[in-house]
């Protein structure tokens, strides 16, 4: 009977952790999501107060990401597999983050356009191969 009572109370606690983390997954995800939000509208209507925190919550998401440590607990179980990816993934939209930044500053606003469209690129590569898409 006690061993009954410990396996039940060790699957409600593994089921309560992985609920913590697949929320804690799903909102890094929606703030960096919201940032590209705010990057295609700035862009789109001139607004560089929209691009600038668009840029700063993506930077916030990756950087919340790394301070989870490996990435490959980080990931769903079924495509733990491609945390190497997912790294370069992260990498990568932090360069696109970084030179749309950099061409806002400098009024490179075709510059801009292109790092936004790459980070974007980057963040559906990463999604396509990280759900199966």
């Amino acid at each position: 009977m006690n061993k009954g009572i410990e396996l039940l109370m060790l699957i409600a606690l593994s089921t309560n952790e992985f609920a913590a983390e697949q929320k804690e997954r799903i909102s890094d995800m929606k703030h960096m999501a919201d940032g590209m939000g705010l990057i295609l509208n700035g862009l789109l209507y001139n607004y560089l107060d929209n691009i600038n925190a668009g840029v700063k919550y993506i930077q916030d998401g990756v950087n919340s990401i790394h301070k989870k440590g490996d990435l490959k607990s980080y990931l769903p179980e079924d495509t733990a597999y491609a945390y190497k990816f997912g790294e370069k993934s992260l990498r990568r939209i932090m360069e696109y983050s970084n030179e749309l930044d950099e061409a806002m500053k400098a009024k490179d606003y075709d510059g801009a356009l292109e790092s936004a469209s790459l980070l974007m690129r980057q963040c559906n590569s990463c999604h396509s191969r990280v759900r199966g898409w």
